[in-house]
């Protein structure tokens, strides 16, 4: 009977090992808007590589449990950061509660990233750089003083 158990939870620890792995996958699509503009240069980017897109755009990234740091720039505005840290997955927290299962799950699970997930969307304010701020100021104003001569 002992050797049925023994069995059955290295079964067990072999279906489970790298839980959020097989579940969820080591991948996982972003998406980026920027305000108030697009077409802005974008690069995501974690310790397990870089991804370019152009705003609005979704680019898959590689899941890690360093943070996501998302970067646009575009001509006439100031860069617009913004960092994400992975959260746990339903899938990631059940691998890493099993027991005996769990150290392996929970190993596989970090070296791929897979039991963290970065939230889905971002939307990055993008805000005028000072000189075109200030020329869209000069245009206004000299609009307004030709309206009223």
């Amino acid at each position: 009977m002992k050797i049925w158990r023994a069995l059955a939870v290295a079964g067990l620890a072999a279906v489970c090992s790298g839980c959020a792995s097989a579940i969820d996958g080591a991948t996982q699509p972003v998406f980026v808007e920027t305000t108030p503009v697009s077409g802005a240069a974008c690069i995501c980017s974690n310790d397990r590589g870089q991804w370019p897109l152009t705003s609005p755009g979704t680019v898959v990234v590689k899941k890690s449990e360093s943070v996501l740091q998302i970067r646009c720039r575009k001509d006439g505005y100031r860069d617009g950061t913004v960092y994400a840290a992975g959260h746990m997955t339903t899938a990631g927290l059940v691998g890493a509660m099993l027991p005996y299962a769990g150290l392996i799950s929970s190993a596989v699970d970090a070296s791929t990233g897979a039991a963290l997930s970065y939230p889905d969307s971002f939307s990055i304010a993008l805000k005028p750089a000072l000189g075109a701020a200030q020329d869209a100021t000069k245009s206004n104003d000299t609009n307004a003083k030709e309206t009223t001569r």
